[in-house]
């Protein structure tokens, strides 16, 4: 079988892999990640299980093999993003396969349902707590005697001593010089389950306290963000009464709902591509008596045109700017003429330009330690 992961077409700049003894063929722009690869190794010698569940996947790549494996099983695969969730039903199409079930929740579900979870773990991907709160989900998810398969890029010891808690043992499955693969059975349900959830206030001065909810996977957890606290601070300190606000990369909701539960404004809108961002959300604004607000999950912005006054975004550092322009762009859709846009960035050179050239006026605001760059339409 041959399956396509890449739209690039030359064949310089893509990569061709082979799996299972050259059953499964697949092309991508750079090969796929270790762990995944180690998951497809470890997918042969499964004992016809009914249901599969797939989760830290970005490709889609194992869900497809594992339909050809065992055509006769359910295949989920969890993603907590909706950019990545998206990118894996692409693919899933691209490949014509329609039979594996993509999911893009804040947590799993189902209980005692799942005879094999593989788990990716990637270096850079989830934090200790958030492995910790997957681990557990896992234990929850699999039946009596389910398997589950820990794919590990580099061989961190710390995961196998949280299997080995969590579990009551596990086997090496594989071993090699970039990643190791683990298998664990549940033998017996957990005496206890953690609460990974963390509760505190935020407070600015001259302003009502926001009580808020984190969760793992969500930025920031255990703690509000210092760049998010400037934003908070400098938007909020420039918010009207009868403001409609856009909070875009919402989080935990720290930032609009602090502008909400100090501002009589008409309504707040909080949009975030991960699934467990719009989940506490959702739970803070209700924990703070707001009334007039939606939470949105999405990884492009929002179709509503010249719909708000007062934008604010906290845009993640990775992907060379394209996250950054991609919330410029939807704050200068989003607002009326008129309207206020306000980015933070640790170092906002590229950001300034880019709003100046997009707006046609920026300005700086340094403000602990960050820097705020605030746009009118």
């Amino acid at each position: 079988m041959h399956i396509v992961i890449t739209d690039q077409e030359n064949e310089n700049s893509v990569k061709e892999e082979s799996f299972l003894a050259n059953k499964y063929t697949v092309l991508s722009r750079s090969g796929l990640n270790i762990t995944e690869i180690q998951i497809i190794e470890a997918m042969r010698g499964l004992a016809n299980p009914q249901r599969i569940l797939f989760l830290e996947n970005r490709t889609g790549v194992s869900g497809i093999i594992a339909r050809g494996l065992y055509p006769e099983s359910e295949i989920s695969i969890y993603c907590m993003d909706l950019y990545y969730a998206g990118k894996i039903r692409r693919n899933l199409l691209n490949n014509k396969v329609s039979s594996v079930t993509v999911c893009c929740k804040p947590y799993v579900e189902q209980k005692d349902t799942f005879d094999v979870i593989f788990l990716q773990l990637s270096k850079g991907g989830a934090t200790r707590e958030l492995t910790l709160d997957l681990m557990q989900q896992i234990h929850q998810a699999l039946h009596m005697a389910g398997k589950c398969f820990f794919s590990i890029e580099g061989n961190d010891s710390w995961v196998r001593n949280q299997v080995e808690k969590l579990f009551g043992g596990f086997s090496l499955y594989s071993q090699g010089k970039t990643g190791c693969c683990i298998a664990a059975k549940k033998k017996e349900k957990l005496k206890r389950i953690r609460d990974f959830q963390a509760e505190f206030v935020m407070t600015i001065f001259g302003k009502k306290p926001v009580r808020l909810f984190t969760i793992p996977g969500v930025f920031s957890h255990r703690e509000i963000d210092q760049g998010a606290l400037a934003l908070a601070e400098v938007a909020g300190g420039e918010s009207q009464k009868g403001d409609a606000v856009l909070d875009m990369g919402c989080g935990c909701g720290a930032i609009g709902i602090s502008i909400g539960v100090n501002q009589d404004v008409s309504r707040i809108c909080f949009v975030d591509s991960n699934s467990r961002a719009v989940y506490i959300t959702d739970k803070n604004c209700q924990l703070n008596g707001l009334e007039r607000y939606e939470v949105v999950m999405s990884d492009t912005g929002i179709e509503e045109e010249c719909g708000f006054t007062l934008f604010t975004g906290n845009p993640p550092y990775f992907s060379h700017y394209k996250i950054s322009e991609l919330f410029i762009s939807a704050a200068y859709k989003a607002l009326k003429p008129g309207g206020r846009a306000f980015i933070v960035a640790k170092t906002a050179a590229w950001h300034y330009k880019f709003m100046n050239t997009m707006f046609g006026n920026a300005e700086l605001i340094n403000r602990r330690g960050y820097q705020i760059i605030k746009s009118i339409k």
